[in-house]
């Protein structure tokens, strides 16, 4: 059953990323910055699914942490840009809203990246 779980999220990502190829080489280079890590995150979970299928669980895993970097690169990359423009347009009150998600993703990056205890 949960075969049948990763078989579905791997057509499902595959479906996206042909989705997302088309819609990047019909835009512009700004919309291809905001596709590019959508179209990272198909690819790699396809190769997760696909690699966890095939009992290769380190190939699995590798794919598992580029998604998940990906992921919090375009965030962080997002907020960047979000305080850029408060100091640009001069609307100070973005940086709540930057401070409310930076807060809100230090956790989920620990639990995303757990350090390993030294002995």
């Amino acid at each position: 059953m949960k075969n049948i779980y990763y078989i579905r999220q791997m057509i499902t990502a595959v479906f996206a990323f042909i989705f997302l190829l088309w819609a990047f080489f019909q835009n512009e280079l700004f919309a291809r910055i905001i596709i590019s890590p959508f179209l990272i995150c198909s690819f790699a979970i396809f190769f997760e699914r696909l690699f966890y299928l095939l009992n290769k669980e380190k190939l699995s895993n590798i794919f598992k942490y580029f998604f998940r970097l990906t992921f919090f690169i375009y965030a962080i990359g997002f907020l960047i840009y979000t305080v850029y423009y408060a100091i640009v347009n001069k609307t100070y009150q973005l940086f709540i809203i930057v401070a409310i998600f930076t807060i809100a993703i230090i956790p989920f990056m620990r639990l995303a990246f757990p350090l390993k205890k030294k002995k």
